[in-house]
């Protein structure tokens, strides 16, 4: 997770930008201890596997403009309190056609509410609002210029999945949240994020 602490030294960005001899194209933001194997990790603390310290939410990230093809964000959206300024900041450092991967805890998971630095909640649809769909009149998105192409995936445990109720939730996703969600609750939300060029 990526916190808002003041003061987090940052290091070069030249491992990023090829400058120490390797070319990394996936950035894994939030990465904490558990970065994604083969990934430059991001983190606002030093920890273990961390390769750049750097505060997103005050200062961005530190690479130049369509630097990576693949980005990771697992379970740090759901921290962020501007997430059209933290997604629109993804959109600037991946190329054209990147895949963005989120993961994020679904609405109705306990998980979701039981942690206090959570600040926002994902439905299906949510991530919707970054995309273009003229004939879609619930899809509001005149609060940000980035878009994407999506693609999404709702997770449940492993009886619900043995169930098949995974199967019906991600079939019939509008069905499930406005009828089902509660009844069984799934756990989270899968996300990828293709980087399109930005709406004029």
């Amino acid at each position: 997770m990526l916190s808002m602490s003041q003061g987090m030294p940052r290091q070069s960005t030249a491992i990023a930008c090829g400058q120490s001899g390797a070319t990394p194209r996936t950035l894994d933001v939030g990465c904490g201890r558990q970065k994604v194997p083969g990934t430059l990790g991001l983190d606002s603390v030093r920890l273990p596997g961390v390769d750049v310290v750097a505060d997103l939410v005050r200062a961005g990230l530190p690479f130049p403009d369509g630097t990576f093809g693949v980005l990771h964000a697992n379970h740090l959206l759901e921290h962020m309190v501007d997430l059209p300024a933290v997604l629109a900041e993804f959109h600037r450092v991946c190329r054209p056609g990147a895949s963005i991967h989120v993961l994020v805890p679904y609405f109705t998971c306990i998980g979701a509410f039981g942690d206090p630095t959570h600040v926002r909640f994902f439905t299906y649809r949510t991530l919707e609002h970054f995309t273009d769909d003229p004939n879609d009149p619930e899809r509001h998105t005149w609060f940000s210029i980035t878009r994407f192409a999506i693609r999404r995936r709702i997770g449940f445990g492993k009886l619900f999945r043995l169930l098949g109720i995974e199967w019906g939730a991600n079939r019939f996703p509008n069905i499930y949240e406005n009828f089902f969600a509660f009844l069984w609750p799934a756990r989270t939300l899968s996300v990828e994020l293709i980087v399109l060029a930005d709406r004029a």
